[in-house]
């Protein structure tokens, strides 16, 4: 399953159902958490995580986003969708 998460507060909800097969994306406020730094970034370390790359650099984060996570375009964001068979919507 893809979920695609679009707020920080989301990401508790979305990784209490994700399972090792599944992949997340950050996207909109979300992607701050991808910085080490973030409070919410112990929640999805370890995890199959992209970030889109719009977001990113639209809040002035690409330098600060985990080497682990995936920086995505929208033609990524969208082979993502295609490689899995669900997606969910976290807001």
């Amino acid at each position: 399953m893809l979920h695609i998460v679009k707020t920080v507060q989301a990401i508790a909800e979305a990784v209490k159902v994700y399972s090792n097969s599944d992949q997340l994306i950050l996207i909109e406020e979300a992607v701050y958490a991808a910085n080490p730094q973030h409070k919410a970034y112990p929640l999805i370390q370890g995890l199959n995580i992209a970030v889109l790359q719009a977001d990113v650099e639209a809040r002035g984060v690409a330098n600060r986003v985990s080497p682990s996570a995936v920086i995505v375009d929208y033609s990524g964001f969208v082979n993502l969708t295609a490689q899995q068979p669900k997606s969910i919507t976290w807001q």
